[in-house]
């Protein structure tokens, strides 16, 4: 498309997935209580007021980033359900969950800025989306036969995982720091995943059902 010299290029329509992003961003950066709606609005061209016929307020627009980011969470290790601590099943859930933080790493550094700051929105947020991941997956644990952790330990083991794999977005920058490397780049992810695959492994002692079957008999 040819423009005039001093034109300016068409701005990209305002949907709701634009306003969720820039929002998701400013809240990873700034907090819930630190973006107004004024600040979300105006990165995405719109008056607050204008903003306010695609969302109701701050609170609806957070509840909208938190569903965008972490229904799908939910939904893996849902799907988890039922196949134990099989390698295979355990290898996709992680895969699937660090391609999704992958794509918004901005969620995680949410998560930690709520943490860190002892916001308000900590506690909420904690019992509506990470409780129901703890709870899904200290679920997982207890099915599981032959683990080398004690029930007690559980609720550690699945912290640690949730730092393991959080974290690793939330403080990508210093990541990539210590690596030497871009820490969200596609390959960089897929190394760290496959890193995560084989600390499963080792923590869970899990085998491909062939290997199981192979070591019974």
């Amino acid at each position: 498309m040819f423009v005039y010299p001093g034109a300016s290029l068409p701005q990209p329509p305002v949907t709701r997935d634009r306003i969720l992003d820039t929002a998701e961003a400013l809240f990873a950066e700034r907090g819930f209580a630190g973006t107004a709606v004024r600040d979300i609005a105006a990165a995405v061209d719109l008056t607050a007021a204008s903003l306010y016929n695609h969302f109701a307020g701050k609170e609806a627009l957070y509840a909208a980033v938190l569903e965008r980011g972490m229904r799908p969470l939910m939904d893996v290790l849902e799907d988890l359900s039922g196949h134990g601590h099989e390698r295979t099943a355990l290898d996709a859930t992680l895969g699937r969950a660090m391609a999704h933080l992958a794509r918004r790493p901005n969620v995680a550094r949410l998560i930690y800025h709520e943490a860190l700051t002892g916001a308000a929105h900590l506690v909420p947020l904690t019992r509506t989306w990470i409780q129901p991941i703890l709870s899904g997956a200290l679920g997982e644990m207890k099915r599981e036969v032959g683990s080398p952790w004690a029930e007690e330990e559980h609720r550690r083991v699945v912290a640690m995982w949730v730092q393991l794999i959080a974290g690793y977005f939330a403080v990508a920058p210093l990541v990539g720091e210590l690596l030497g490397e871009d820490p969200l780049a596609p390959a960089t992810v897929d190394r760290q995943t496959e890193f995560l695959r084989k600390l499963a492994r080792l923590i869970t002692g899990a085998h491909p059902p062939d290997e199981t079957k192979e070591e019974t008999r």
